[in-house]
């Protein structure tokens, strides 16, 4: 589904607080520093807190919602690391209205046959599992609020696998279906949850894939194309949960 609306308010997201996964990166930034232009109260997650500094300044001189800056490996916590976070994160903010998981990782394109169980242990741990648990720490945050939405970006290979993505291919469809488990088991508690195919978008994790791909026909990470989608689908406007949305042509 394509996701298309009349103009944006710039008010649209004010007063949310918005968790944002891989805040330091190209799309995590352009999504939390969008957020916070309209209004949301953004949260920023990252390995390192000097990947998000710049993002943090940008924001903060422009008059937006001061954001909270967490320092949190993903990909080396436990399951008593998510829910300190989650207690943290409760502590502070008290509810949370948004998640966004923008925190996406590479990993070795390779057939099937020459594939290692310690490369597909790996990346469905980082790209399916992680996400996952963190999705299930938060949800009690999410639950305390009128409405709340869960936007995961994802690639079009979790959908129509392809040679060589064996491992990357099966944990982006099992995101789409653990998309469509938590909107079946969230239908009664105003919690959203979508999906967002970020395929066309120019990111450092694209071009580990394509070293030598002319980038002349991706959208850059933080064009309103973009950014707009992600907004919409935070906002009370969308009512709608399940949906594998695109970003328009």
């Amino acid at each position: 589904m394509m996701i298309q609306d009349a103009k944006l308010k710039q008010d649209i997201l004010a007063g949310k607080n918005i968790v944002i996964t891989g805040a330091g990166s190209d799309l995590g930034r352009s999504i939390a520093i969008a957020s916070a232009r309209h209004g949301a109260n953004v949260v920023m997650l990252d390995r390192k807190q000097r990947d998000m500094n710049s993002a943090y300044d940008l924001i903060c001189d422009s008059g937006h919602p001061e954001p909270i800056i967490v320092e949190f490996d993903i990909l080396k916590s436990s399951a008593q690391d998510f829910q300190l976070l989650a207690d943290s994160l409760a502590a502070e903010v008290k509810a949370l209205d948004g998640l966004v998981h923008c925190a996406m990782w590479g990993t070795p394109l390779t057939p099937v046959i020459l594939s290692s169980m310690d490369i597909w242990q790996k990346t469905l741990d980082q790209s399916l599992i992680k996400p996952m648990y963190l999705t299930k720490s938060l949800l009690p945050a999410l639950n305390g609020n009128q409405q709340a939405s869960i936007v995961f970006p994802v690639l079009d290979i979790g959908r129509k696998g392809r040679a060589y993505w064996g491992a990357l291919g099966s944990a982006f469809a099992g995101i789409e279906n653990l998309c469509e488990t938590l909107v079946d088991e969230c239908d009664n508690n105003n919690i959203r949850v979508n999906t967002l195919d970020c395929t066309r978008i120019k990111t450092a994790v694209r071009r580990k894939f394509y070293p030598a791909e002319s980038v002349d026909h991706l959208i850059e990470p933080d064009d309103d194309i973009v950014t707009e989608c992600f907004v919409r689908l935070l906002s009370d406007n969308a009512s709608i949960s399940g949906i594998r949305h695109r970003i328009p042509s």
